[in-house]
């Protein structure tokens, strides 16, 4: 397993949430969203221990099966001619289970509303998934393939329909699968697992707790539910570090960034971003946590917060030096204005040399 403090050894954001007891702590996690695009897959994408752990049991607790390995697969296909729609996969997984069976399982966060393009989308992915395992020459053959969609809802289907949702080829008048059947689709309506509240969460399954906890660990009145999975369930806190993880990453400003374009064209969003991106999204990322930490301690109004966001690098990290000293508006106000004297008396200096 990776050292996360030697990782983040270099950052000097990490006395911030150090600094934090645990109740400030799950309000500082509860501010991140495990459905934004970007934290999703740092949680269940990422090469480190923890998220292999996690994809391992999800996926094993999900399909009823036990898988033993896991790899990454390339999420952004080439295109074959220019005229091509882009395709960016959330997370793209070769899994093998215990019988030595080798499958791709195709993880995609849809956290918006796509009620009018939801299914071809997803048909249009799976079929993607399937010829870029063929090549020229070669029989047609080529590994299942599960896609799993994890939505808040769909509206085209009923309320009472249950919140897992098993697409097959089979035969249509007695459901019989397609001989050799290799895809299948799981959507999956995460705003339907409210109803798992009625009984004890020693009841759910493994993979209720994690689509819960992916649907509601940022909100407010399900903070009691959450911390209940997170006391009970290993797979839980380990989902809830690789959160603080994240939040500790100085690339948070980017990664939201990018998660707010998913909607669009991402291909060419990531293309022209990209470049600034990676200039501007370490000290925009300083700039959110220093935000994020002040918040437990007080209100900031839309004048603090563009403060913060005018400070160059040197004064950011005058400031983050000076965070123990503030713990209310004036304390801010008084910090602030040093910060900025500070500034027109060394200009004034250099212009009087």
């Amino acid at each position: 397993m990776e050292n996360t403090n030697e990782l983040h050894n270099d950052n000097p954001l990490q006395s911030l949430t150090l600094c934090l007891d645990s109740a400030q702590i799950r309000q500082l996690l509860a501010t991140i969203d495990f459905r934004e695009n970007d934290v999703f897959r740092h949680t269940f994408g990422s090469e480190d221990e923890l998220s292999r752990r996690i994809r391992i049991a999800y996926l094993s607790d999900l399909f009823l099966c036990r898988f033993v390995r896991t790899s990454m697969m390339n999420t952004e296909p080439v295109k074959n001619h220019q005229g091509e729609k882009g395709i960016r996969f959330d997370l793209l997984i070769k899994a093998e289970d215990d019988q030595g069976n080798s499958l791709v399982i195709n993880l995609e966060m849809q956290n918006y509303q796509m009620s009018d393009s939801l299914a071809m989308r997803s048909q249009g992915y799976l079929s993607r998934i399937v010829a870029d395992q063929l090549c020229v020459g070669d029989p047609y053959e080529f590994n299942p393939v599960i896609q799993v969609m994890l939505t808040n809802h769909v509206p085209q289907i009923q309320k009472n329909d249950g919140y897992l949702h098993d697409y097959r080829y089979t035969k249509e008048e007695k459901a019989v699968p397609l001989p050799d059947e290799r895809c299948r689709i799981l959507w999956v309506e995460m705003d339907k697992l409210e109803a798992l509240e009625k009984k004890p969460v020693e009841e759910w399954r493994l993979s209720e707790k994690i689509h819960y906890t992916v649907r509601f660990s940022h909100a407010a009145e399900k903070q009691k539910i959450i911390q209940e999975l997170s006391e009970k369930e290993e797979i839980i806190q380990m989902m809830e570090e690789k959160k603080m993880d994240f939040l500790r990453d100085t690339n948070l400003a980017l990664a939201r960034m990018r998660a707010k374009f998913d909607e669009r064209d991402e291909q060419v969003v990531y293309e022209k971003g990209i470049a600034k991106g990676k200039e501007e999204g370490k000290l925009e990322g300083q700039k959110m946590l220093v935000k994020l930490v002040l918040r437990q301690r007080m209100t900031l109004n839309e004048w603090e917060e563009k403060q913060i966001d005018e400070l160059d690098e040197e004064k950011l990290l005058d400031l983050i030096q000076s965070l123990d000293a503030i713990h209310t508006p004036e304390d801010f106000q008084r910090q602030i204005h040093d910060k900025i004297n500070q500034n027109v008396h060394l200009k004034q200096t250099v212009l009087n040399r």
